[in-house]
């Protein structure tokens, strides 16, 4: 399990995260997205409306390295604020059949392998870091 239970259940309550990549040229992309985490597989899947012709899509065939970011504020000052970022390998993938009839089929999947998260775990405020193992990964 790349996620642990408390940072699955912050994804769980938001709707939409950045998706950063790097673009042929050097210069970063970064948009907001959709996303469903897949917790049987430990990844962060993206769906979109013709996906396969988008930037992104393109940029993580050439770079797959990205970042993912979901953040909110729940309160005044810093300790209202949470946010949830993913490091990770990005693949560009193919579903037999489209989540929404107005979705594509191609999507992108997100393997993590860093994790930094800030205030999302009552007991435990503030900020940590993690690397995520190749077995927490399931790889």
């Amino acid at each position: 399990m790349a996620l642990t239970p408390t940072e699955a259940a912050y994804l769980a309550g938001q709707q939409r995260g950045r998706l950063a990549t790097v673009a042929p040229d050097g210069t970063p992309q970064n948009k907001p997205v959709g996303f469903d985490h897949n917790a049987e597989l430990g990844t962060i899947d993206i769906y979109g409306f013709e996906m396969e012709s988008s930037a992104k899509f393109r940029n993580i065939k050439l770079r797959p390295d990205v970042s993912f970011v979901v953040d909110d504020a729940v309160g005044d000052g810093p300790s209202g604020v949470r946010f949830l970022e993913i490091r990770g390998r990005a693949e560009a993938a193919v579903l037999a059949l489209p989540p929404d009839e107005h979705m594509s089929t191609s999507f992108i999947r997100i393997h993590p392998r860093r994790i930094a998260a800030y205030n999302i775990d009552p007991d435990r405020p503030g900020f940590y870091g993690r690397d995520i193992t190749r077995e927490e990964a399931g790889q």
